[in-house]
C-alpha cells in the first residue's frame, strides 16, 4: 500500500494493512512501489530550544517556557489553514495555503512588552519565497481602531527553505511601533500568496539580562 513507509516485522498487522491484494495473474506495478514516504516538505528536526532565562521572557508559544494566554492562533479574518502538529515530539504551528494569518491576544490578554528588547520566532518552510511579520499595538484604549493603534512590519526576502530560520527582531528598530503596552495582534503573511507553508515555533519577547552593579 502507498501508505507503508517502512518495514513491519509483525505479520499479523502487515498481512492485513500492508499489502494491496490483486487478482491471480495480475502483475500491475510489479517491481515498483508508489509511496507517500517523501517527507521533504516538512521538517525532520525540531527548532533549537531557546536558552534565555524565563524571567526575561514573555512567551506566546514555546515548549521552553510557560506561555501567556493567546485568544487565537488563527483569527476569523485569516486566509490560511492552521494545524497543531508535532515535529520530533515538539509542538509546532503549521500554516498552509497561507496568504496571511492573524494571532490575537486582546483585552485583558493584550501583552505589555514595554520592558522587552526583542521579538523572536523560528520558521521552517519548504516553499516560501518571502514572509512577513507585523505587530499591532491597540494603544492606550486597548481597542482596535481607536485612533491610537500603532504597528510595524518586518519583511524577510528569499529565506532559506527546508531549514529552521531563527529571527530575532530588535524592537528598538521598529520606529512606527510607538505603543508597546497593548500588543494585541501578530500577523504572519507569506508568498507565494495562498500557497505557502510555514511551520512556526518559539514565538516570544525577551529582554537583555539586567546588569547588576555591586560594590
Amino acid at each position: 500500500k502507498s501508505s507503508v513507509e517502512g518495514p513491519d516485522t509483525a505479520w499479523s498487522t502487515t498481512a492485513v494493512g500492508g499489502w494491496d491484494v490483486l487478482q491471480e495473474d495480475d502483475w500491475t506495478n510489479i517491481g515498483s512501489h508508489a509511496s507517500s514516504c517523501d517527507k521533504s516538505n516538512e521538517p525532520a528536526t525540531a527548532a533549537t530550544e531557546p536558552t534565555e532565562d524565563a524571567e526575561d521572557v514573555i512567551s506566546l508559544f514555546s515548549g521552553a517556557y510557560t506561555d501567556v494566554t493567546v485568544d487565537t492562533w488563527r483569527t476569523s479574518w485569516s486566509a490560511g489553514t492552521l494545524e497543531d502538529v508535532q515535529v520530533a515530539g515538539n509542538d509546532v504551528k503549521k500554516y498552509s495555503n497561507l496568504d496571511f494569518v492573524g494571532v490575537e491576544a486582546t483585552g485583558a490578554n493584550s501583552i505589555d512588552v514595554s520592558g522587552m528588547d526583542y521579538f523572536t520566532f523560528d520558521v521552517w518552510s519548504p516553499d516560501a519565497t518571502l514572509y512577513r511579520v507585523k505587530m499591532v499595538d491597540f494603544g492606550a484604549d486597548n481597542a482596535f481602531g481607536g485612533g491610537d493603534d500603532t504597528e510595524a512590519e518586518v519583511v524577510f526576502t528569499s529565506p532559506s527553505q527546508g531549514t529552521w530560520n531563527n529571527h530575532r527582531i530588535n524592537l528598538a528598530d521598529l520606529a512606527t511601533l510607538t505603543g508597546r503596552e497593548h500588543i494585541s495582534q501578530i500577523i504572519f503573511s507569506a508568498q507565494p500568496i495562498g500557497a505557502a507553508t510555514l511551520y512556526i515555533d518559539n514565538v516570544y519577547f525577551s529582554r537583555e539580562k539586567p546588569y547588576v552593579v555591586s560594590d
